[in-house]
């Protein structure tokens, strides 16, 4: 809706809009009320039939219809982070939901268990990946977020071992795009004399770094994004390589914005949990298995996949540890488990690998996060 022009120069133009305005508002209280209420019978029933509050596949058709749906001023984007609060606020009333994700406070890890699970889960901060599984498993939390790969330093294995060793299921996947800022308490880059960041962010922001900052600034390897921040906080003379979520949590300035040297850097996190997820039509299965040490034993089992037409996304080999140079495989393929041809592949490869682990089916992310 474009305003007209008798409106745009009309003093009283404003203060009409606002109160159409302050109208919609009120309809969109009354309707989230509503459905609030619908909600809480919705937990009432899933609690009778001892289903999971968290639904990734009800979540996920939720998006994809109504990110189908916007038209004209309202983005896909937008829509996404207004109904992840939303749907957030439902499962509060239903259940609570605590989610354990790979902390401290403020990392992209936190971010990510934001961008899924919305601000009215509880979130707890985990010191390690493989507490976070513990946290799951034990539960004493019901999801548990954790990073798997980055499209530029590949994946993350404490992950990966962790899959293989505990019994859990991925529920859910998610995209976000790493964006990193310069945050200080300085009015003026020229003023900071100590940088403070985790390794990985100073290696991704390193170009930036040698044109825009004094040869003479110090640069401080530390723990986490979250503690540079925080160390940040208390010394007006230093800042941090971080995210706005550091920003906003430590009350910091973002000096500059956007200074990681491949704006088109994208770390995908998993959420874990015990129940499984049910298919939504655009879904990713998990496996992980062992091969018996025989010439053409990979080709075989990866043959299996293409027989039954199914893509392959992902591969990645991790040694077993209880035996030398032997090898567990894992593989994300499209498709969930539930499909017919996905079915018959795992259990193919059942009958012929010495291990299958099946991971998990969940929804596929669409778009990567800002």
């Amino acid at each position: 809706m474009v305003a007209p022009d008798n409106k745009i120069n009309d003093k009283n133009g404003l203060d009409s809009y606002r109160q159409e305005i302050d109208g919609i508002d009120s309809q969109i209280i009354s309707l989230l009320t509503k459905r609030q209420e619908i909600a809480t019978s919705v937990g009432q029933i899933k609690k009778a039939r001892g289903l999971e509050i968290f639904d990734p596949a009800r979540e996920e058709e939720i998006m994809r219809r109504l990110a189908g749906e916007g038209k004209g001023l309202l983005s896909k984007e937008a829509i996404r982070h207004i109904y992840s609060e939303i749907i957030s606020a439902s499962r509060a009333v239903q259940e609570s939901l605590t989610v354990a994700y790979f902390g401290p406070e403020a990392t992209f890890t936190h971010q990510a268990a934001i961008s899924l699970f919305g601000r009215s889960a509880s979130m707890r901060a985990a010191e390690t990946i493989e507490e976070v599984f513990g946290l799951v498993e034990k539960g004493v939390c019901r999801q548990g977020v954790v990073p798997v790969e980055n499209s530029y330093e590949g994946s993350v294995n404490r992950t990966l071992d962790m899959l293989h060793r505990y019994e859990l299921k991925i529920c859910a996947e998610i995209l976000l795009r790493i964006r990193h800022h310069l945050l200080s308490k300085a009015e003026d880059i020229k003023d900071v004399k100590t940088l403070y960041s985790h390794p990985m962010p100073i290696a991704q922001c390193r170009a930036w770094m040698r044109s825009n900052l004094s040869k003479t600034v110090t640069v401080k390897e530390v723990g986490s994004t979250s503690l540079a921040a925080k160390l940040a906080a208390e010394d007006p003379a230093s800042a941090a390589v971080g995210s706005a979520l550091a920003a906003k949590t430590y009350n910091l300035k973002t000096l500059q914005e956007n200074i990681e040297d491949h704006p088109d850097n994208v770390t995908r996190f998993l959420s874990i949990g015990k129940a499984s997820c049910e298919p939504t039509g655009k879904d990713k299965c998990s496996i992980l298995f062992f091969l018996s040490h025989k010439p053409g034993s990979l080709y075989n089992a990866l043959g299996i996949l293409a027989k039954n037409n199914i893509n392959m996304t992902r591969i990645e080999s991790r040694p077993m540890k209880i035996r030398n140079w032997e090898y567990l495989f894992l593989v994300d393929i499209e498709g969930h488990e539930k499909n017919i041809n996905v079915h018959e592949a795992i259990l193919e490869m059942e009958k012929t690998c010495p291990f299958v682990k099946r991971l998990g089916s969940y929804p596929a992310a669409g778009e990567p996060w800002e």
